[in-house]
């Protein structure tokens, strides 16, 4: 974690709430790389200090993510004081707008292990501009399934399928999770899962997008990146479920497989046709259940001469049925038929993961690691039901 005093923005304000506790407390916060920036805002890696003596249980909870606090303590001091929290990530957006302030209210209403947790949050007048930013200030993990995917297709390998499967399985769980609550997170893609190649967790992130969907009120169907957009988006639904959710986890996987997005359309229409490639015409029962104003082209030519299950067998040759299986329950049109969290979660493809003996290497390491994957809360068991028999460590 070198750093150059140029990279170091270190300021310090009267009231930063813990998000356990919702207290305010004076804090120091040192600013040292930034490790990320779009249209949202931007994302900094830093550290926090207590001013006014802290809170131990704070600290007790400060980030694991492999970096060592006490490079980036004031000359090593280890009194609650000086003791630095962290690494985090901070993730700051312009504050007073709705979209905005619905990031906040998600991330302090969910906890959950395959969900990035927030520590902390503080707004600041921004010197350059004199306008008021919400600074989130997440847990940080050292990448992403964009980064993981990237680096094993320049190696020219395929990510581990022991790996690809424990975070399939975590992602899958997220969204049982929030679903649960009826947030849907509205803009799954591998950058924004945050994984940990030397513990093999893995974290959805970014939460920007997200909302809680409430039966019958229409949302904006704009919404998600392009190449993970559901097809019920691309032509106009508005009335959606979490299932966009699930055709972005779909894609995800799929791109574990192949090393790049499988759906690569120049526009949003484009975007049917390629995923028209996959899984052919769309039926006409889809545009009137999703949109019944859409004017677009239906693609209502079949692409490809031999059935969808050859198609994805052609697409995905490299890969094990059962793998193929999976994704043929999830990239599919309606999305009533699209499988959900639970049903994801029980899929024989996981059935690895399920015994006593299953261990997976780290990437470099020649020691296995145990993960704890099932330790489900009774909150997570109530929305399993009868599949938390299916979902036993045997």
């Amino acid at each position: 974690m070198a750093q150059t005093a140029a990279l170091v923005n270190e300021y310090t304000l009267p009231q930063v709430f813990s998000n356990k506790t919702s207290a305010p407390s004076r804090m120091t916060i040192r600013e040292y790389k930034k490790i990320g920036e779009g249209a949202f805002g931007t994302v900094v890696e830093a550290v926090l200090r207590y001013e006014d003596g802290g809170v131990l249980s704070e600290q007790n909870s400060s980030s694991k993510s492999g970096a060592s606090n006490k490079n980036l303590n004031n000359g090593g001091a280890t009194t609650s004081k000086d003791e630095w929290l962290g690494p985090f990530a901070i993730k700051r957006v312009p504050a007073q707008t709705e979209y905005k302030s619905r990031e906040l209210e998600i991330l302090r209403v969910v906890q959950h292990p395959n969900i990035v947790s927030l520590r902390f949050f503080f707004d600041k007048k921004s010197s350059s501009d004199n306008k008021i930013y919400q600074n989130l200030v997440m847990e940080c993990l050292p990448s992403n399934l964009q980064t993981e995917i990237k680096f094993y297709r320049q190696s020219k390998y395929t990510i581990p399928y022991p790996h690809m499967k424990a975070y399939t399985f975590q992602l899958g769980r997220a969204m049982l999770y929030l679903h649960g609550f009826g947030i849907s997170h509205r803009d799954i893609k591998p950058s924004n899962i945050l994984v940990d190649p030397n513990t093999i967790r893995l974290k959805i992130c970014d939460f920007g997008s997200a909302k809680k969907l409430e039966p019958n009120q229409p949302s904006v169907s704009y919404i998600c990146s392009r190449y993970y957009r559901a097809p019920e988006l691309i032509v106009g639904c508005s009335l959606y479920t979490t299932k966009i959710d699930i055709w972005g986890l779909g894609c995800v996987v799929a791109e574990m497989f192949l090393g790049k997005p499988i759906f690569q359309g120049s526009s949003p229409e484009s975007q049917l046709k390629e995923i028209a490639k996959l899984l052919g015409p769309p039926p006409n029962t889809f545009f009137f259940k999703s949109n019944p104003q859409y004017r677009g082209n239906m693609y209502t030519t079949k692409l490809f001469s031999c059935t969808i299950e050859e198609r994805f067998r052609q697409i995905f040759s490299n890969s094990p049925a059962d793998a193929i299986d999976l994704l043929m329950k999830i990239l599919v049109y309606d999305p009533e038929q699209r499988a959900s969290p639970k049903r994801v979660m029980a899929h024989a493809f996981f059935d690895e993961l399920k015994s006593r003996e299953f261990k997976v290497y780290p990437r470099g390491s020649s020691t296995p690691i145990e993960l704890q994957l099932f330790n489900f809360s009774d909150f997570e068991l109530g929305l399993l039901g009868p599949y938390k028999d299916e979902l036993k460590i045997h």
